[in-house]
C-alpha cells in the first residue's frame, strides 16, 4: 500500500515536471506498476496450473483458453482478426484479438532479463525468441549490452495493468501509452521491450538517442523486428514514440517496412 501511494503522489507532482523529467517518473511508474500486479499474476498463473495437471496435452491444445480470460476480457466494437497465430497479425486500437486468444509456442528466449526467472513476460513465441537471441548477440558483438524487459502479456494481465494505470494516471495519458485489452501488442507473444544499463534499465524515449538505442533502430529488421511506434507518428499508430518496443515480423516483412520508411498501419493499408 505503501508503493501505491508513493507511485500516486509521484503522478500528482508530475504535472508541473518539466518533460525530461516527466519521461523519468513515466518510466518509474511503468515498472514500479507492473510489480505491483506482478505478484498476483504470478499467483494466478500457478493456481491455473494446478487446476490443468489433470488435462493430458491433447486436451491442453484442444482447449487453449482459459475461461476466466473470457468472463473479465471487455467488449468493444473492433475489428477481430481473423489468424491471430499469423506472424503479420496487426493489432492496435481499432483491431483486435479474439476473445480468449492465447499464442502458441511460448518460449523463454536465452538474453539477459531484467525481470525474475519465471515470470511470465519473459516469454515469446519461438520464432521471436530465436531472432530475439540473434539480435542480442549481434549487438554485443558491437559492444552493446541490451536487456529484455518485457514479452508476453497475458489478458488477466493486461486487464489489471491497464485499470491500474487509468486509476492511478487518467485515461487520457493511458491512451498514449497502453492497450485496452484484447488490443495489447505483447498479447501476441511476438513483442520485447527492451532497455540499457546506459538509461538505466528504464524504458524511455532518450534510449532511441543512445548508441545502442540507434544501433537497434537501424539493425533490427536485418532479425525480423521493427520499432512498431515510431517517432512523430503517434497520430498514425495511436501510441506516443517507443523506441524500446520491438515487434517481430520476419527478416523480410521486417525490412519491407524498415526501407519504405513507413509505420505498420501504412504498410498494410490500414491508413491512407
Amino acid at each position: 500500500m505503501k508503493r501505491l501511494i508513493i507511485i500516486a503522489s509521484s503522478v500528482l507532482i508530475m504535472t508541473g515536471c518539466n518533460q525530461d523529467t516527466a519521461e523519468t517518473l513515466k518510466s518509474d511508474f511503468l515498472t514500479q506498476a507492473d510489480l505491483v500486479v506482478e505478484g498476483k499474476e504470478t499467483l494466478q498463473t500457478n493456481q491455473l496450473e494446478d487446476n490443468e495437471t489433470d488435462m493430458n496435452e491433447e486436451e491442453q491444445e484442444n482447449n487453449p483458453t482459459d475461461e476466466s480470460s473470457e468472463r473479465n476480457e471487455p467488449e468493444d466494437n473492433a475489428i477481430i482478426v481473423e489468424d491471430p497465430h499469423a506472424l503479420d497479425v496487426v493489432v492496435n486500437k481499432v483491431r483486435r484479438l479474439p476473445k480468449g486468444f492465447v499464442p502458441k509456442n511460448l518460449v523463454e528466449p536465452q538474453v539477459p532479463f531484467n525481470a525474475s526467472e519465471g515470470n511470465p513476460k519473459r516469454l515469446l513465441r519461438e520464432e521471436a525468441a530465436n531472432a530475439l537471441e540473434e539480435l542480442f548477440a549481434a549487438a554485443k558483438e558491437e559492444g552493446f549490452d541490451l536487456v529484455a524487459q518485457s514479452g508476453y502479456r497475458s489478458i488477466e494481465r493486461q486487464i489489471e495493468l491497464y485499470n491500474w494505470y487509468v486509476e492511478n494516471y487518467g485515461q487520457d495519458w493511458v491512451d498514449q501509452y497502453s492497450a485496452v485489452p484484447g488490443h495489447s501488442e505483447h498479447h501476441t507473444g511476438l513483442t520485447m521491450d527492451i532497455t540499457s544499463d546506459v538509461v538505466a534499465m528504464e524504458l524511455v524515449e532518450a534510449f532511441g538517442e543512445t548508441e545502442p538505442g540507434q544501433w537497434v533502430e537501424e539493425h533490427a529488421h536485418e532479425y525480423g523486428f521493427v520499432i512498431r511506434y515510431p517517432k512523430g507518428k503517434s497520430d498514425i499508430t495511436g501510441y506516443s514514440y517507443e523506441p524500446w518496443h520491438l515487434r517481430y515480423f520476419g527478416v523480410e516483412t521486417a525490412t519491407d517496412i524498415y526501407e519504405s520508411g513507413v509505420t505498420v498501419e501504412e504498410y498494410y493499408g490500414f491508413v491512407e
